[in-house]
């Protein structure tokens, strides 16, 4: 991971699917707080920045999953985080492939992936 926001960011959506995960498994449906907002991860994660910066971060995210090698299943991890009222804006950032037509099954993939031995980590270049 290219910064260490971006790495915590990661970290804590990995974090909240497995709670979704867990949800699903004891109740068979998706808990009501299923998607985060960019103020709950960041107040999760200990992310230092500010909600209107968080896209720069989760860019970072996107690439990383969606790089070569990289498991198919990984790459609507971001789709798990909105903004307050709910809305993803697909035309900015780094979406890739993702529409909102298509968002659905990405989420669906996440939710069946193993992700218990996931994580980012960050890689410093300086050292």
């Amino acid at each position: 991971m290219s910064t260490h926001n971006a790495m915590l960011l990661g970290n804590g959506l990995i974090a909240h699917v497995r709670m979704v995960q867990s949800a699903i498994k004891k109740t068979g449906k998706p808990p009501k707080n299923r998607y985060l907002t960019y103020t709950d991860l960041i107040q999760k994660t200990g992310a230092t920045v500010i909600p209107i910066g968080i896209g720069q971060q989760l860019d970072h995210v996107m690439d990383a999953i969606h790089a070569a090698g990289v498991p198919e299943k990984m790459r609507g991890l971001t789709l798990f985080v909105t903004d307050a009222s709910g809305f993803i804006n697909y035309s900015g950032g780094h979406w890739y492939d993702i529409t909102a037509q298509n968002s659905k099954s990405y989420r669906e993939a996440v939710l069946e992936k193993d992700w218990s031995e996931v994580e980012f980590m960050f890689a410093n270049a300086g050292n």
